[in-house]
């Protein structure tokens, strides 16, 4: 009879340990939960904050959000977790896009242009040769030509590709056509495919 009741109240006992540990647990979770998110948003914050406002609006409003799913037992939390989560890398793309608009912006009165390695070295050399030409002291007796129509047809591309870039009202030329016609007749001109001989 004794044995009984001491494993009775042992049962009890160790019931309602389980259940106030159980209850104290639960009531510490959320709190442990909104101090995270509290966290994620202040380390996001270097990221996320703008001169208008240090948090975003929509990163407020869903963090508020998962905080009142906190206090409501049988809700379920990682559809908020994920919409606060979505907002915070949103906000984050949004401002790294704006302040890469702002770096990358090109500076008033500049140009730019891509050229590959190959057209920038044909560049390199076709200025090098018309530096030369201009100068009134040149006196080289040394004669450098294209090796052959396809690269007379990349040096011809470089240049064009440059003059194409131009402002209109900045080109040297009023008709860029006529130009790129012009080389374009010379290297036909000069590399011109022989008619095969007639079979006999």
């Amino acid at each position: 009879m004794v044995l009984a009741f001491i494993v009775i109240f042992l049962v009890l006992f160790v019931a309602s340990v389980f259940s106030s540990v159980k209850s104290v647990i639960e009531r510490r979770i959320p709190r442990k939960l909104e101090f995270l998110s509290d966290e994620l948003i202040r380390g996001a914050q270097s990221h996320l904050g703008t001169h208008e406002q240090a948090i975003p609006v929509s990163v407020a409003q869903n963090n508020q959000t998962f905080k009142r799913m906190l206090s409501r037992p049988a809700a379920a939390l990682h559809p908020a977790l994920w919409d606060l989560g979505h907002a915070i890398g949103e906000e984050c793309w949004r401002n790294g896009y704006v302040e890469g608009l702002k770096v990358g912006a090109q500076p008033a009165g500049t140009i730019r242009i891509e050229l590959s390695a190959e057209e920038l070295l044909q560049m390199s050399w076709l200025a090098h040769l018309g530096f030369q030409h201009m100068m009134p002291n040149y006196r080289g007796f040394e004669v450098y030509r294209f090796n052959g129509e396809a690269d007379a047809r990349a040096g011809a591309r470089a240049v064009a590709l440059l003059e194409c870039a131009l402002p209109k009202s900045q080109r040297p030329f009023a008709d860029i056509t006529t130009q790129l016609q012009t080389r374009d007749k010379m290297i036909g001109d000069w590399w011109v495919k022989k008619p095969e001989p007639a079979l006999a």
